[in-house]
């Protein structure tokens, strides 16, 4: 991911929103994109969106479905057939949490990268409001998404 470089993309009503790329496992390339609003008048940053990235698949595209996600990754091994995104699984006789997507490769998460993830997710919050993010959140589309990674070469980086 190009995390050296700043890239912003207009939203339905032409305000700029700047995208940024939080490596939740950079081994089995999970990221949090989180979405900010800058508003320069106010020096201030306004969540917009967050979505979680896996191996160039998107599996949230809202705050709602990302917040569900981490959830799951909290709960760890209180899983059960109704989680969404993580099943319950032992891998080399340890509990480990499978990711659930149209993946090629198998992701498992261990217990220490699970709190690891939920962690670095709590922490992404610090000093931002949800508000706007809750009023007006940006939904990032596979296809804008899609758009935005090649036009911008995020994947080559």
């Amino acid at each position: 991911m190009a995390q050296d470089q700043i890239y912003y993309l207009d939203d339905e009503n032409g305000i700029k929103l700047l995208p940024i790329a939080i490596a939740l496992d950079r081994d089995q390339e999970i990221y949090l994109i989180q979405i900010f609003e800058e508003n320069y008048e106010s020096k201030k940053k306004y969540l917009r969106g967050e979505l979680i990235l896996v191996r160039n698949h998107i599996l949230t595209s809202t705050f709602c479905d990302t917040i569900h996600f981490m959830e799951e990754i909290n709960l760890f091994d209180a899983g059960n057939d109704q989680n969404r995104y993580l099943a319950v699984t032992e891998y080399k006789s340890t509990k480990n949490l499978k990711l659930k997507y149209d993946g090629n490769v198998d992701v498992f998460i261990s217990k220490a990268l699970a709190r690891g993830m939920y962690r670095i997710f709590t922490l992404s919050f610090a000093g931002y409001s949800t508000a706007a993010l809750l009023e007006k959140e940006f939904k990032l589309t596979p296809q804008l998404l899609t758009q935005l990674l090649h036009q911008f070469k995020f994947l080559l980086k």
